[in-house]
């Protein structure tokens, strides 16, 4: 496992990442939290970043509850239609095709958890595939669907086979939500590590609140995940109206 250099020691290999990029992940995963921070990084290095909406499976904790302020921030945020916009209904933005054949801007897709969710892909499946869109998975090994390496190889094969895509690298995201210590982290990072293994996929990083990131680093001694302070951008609805953590924090 790994010892992070620094907040974002991988953002110059993030930036020769395929200009399409699709994250994936079970319910929990934390995979939005994770598209909105990485969406984040890569304007902050200067690129026009296009987010589209294409979770089908959960529409009350996706990109769209905070498509609005994403855009005040200077994000392209396409959503499904108004009409569909808070079903479950695989209906998803038309616009998304263009904007994977559009070379000036970064096109992140937010899809559906769990393996049904990915079938929202079918339809641009051809195109993604010319762009060699790198298909991303974030794990919570805390997660019942999750929780060993064995598991996460099952999602994997489930979802590639409904969509055509093939997934291309791991993200670790392991938390229980405020119970989290560094030893939750750790642990949850090993069963990442070890699933990477398993399927031959890199685990690009490793997603950490900022005040564990100290306690982090003195409990990872060798490896190359780097840790990536996460940044909460989104609200539980238990957590009070608004779903986004800081209205007056911008994004970059």
């Amino acid at each position: 496992m790994s010892k992070s250099k620094d907040s974002l020691p991988h953002i110059n290999h993030i930036k020769q990442w395929p200009h399409v990029l699709a994250v994936t992940g079970a319910l929990g995963s934390g995979k939005t939290e994770f598209v909105l921070n990485l969406a984040s990084a890569l304007k902050k290095q200067g690129e026009s970043v296009v987010i589209a909406d294409a979770d089908i499976i959960n529409p009350y904790f996706c990109i769209r509850q905070v498509a609005q302020t994403l855009e005040e921030e200077g994000f392209t945020v396409l959503t499904p239609p108004e009409a569909a916009k808070w079903s479950d209904m695989s209906v998803l933005n038309p616009a998304i095709s263009k904007a994977i054949i559009d070379d000036s801007r970064r096109l992140i897709l937010d899809v559906g958890g769990d393996a049904v969710g990915v079938r929202a892909l079918i339809q641009f499946a051809p195109d993604l595939i010319r762009r060699e869109c790198l298909l991303l998975l974030v794990v919570n090994a805390f997660r019942p669907q999750t929780n060993t390496p064995e598991l996460v190889d099952a999602m994997r094969r489930k979802m590639e086979a409904l969509c055509g895509l093939k997934v291309g690298a791991l993200v670790s995201n392991c938390h229980l939500m405020d119970r989290t210590t560094p030893q939750d982290v750790v642990q949850g990072l090993e069963i990442v590590v070890e699933a990477g293994q398993l399927m031959n996929l890199p685990v690009t990083c490793a997603m950490v609140d900022p005040s564990l990131l100290e306690g982090c680093r003195s409990l990872l001694t060798s490896g190359n995940t780097p840790l990536w302070p996460l940044e909460r951008f989104m609200r539980r609805p238990w957590e009070g109206e608004s779903m986004w953590s800081s209205p007056s924090a911008p994004l970059t």
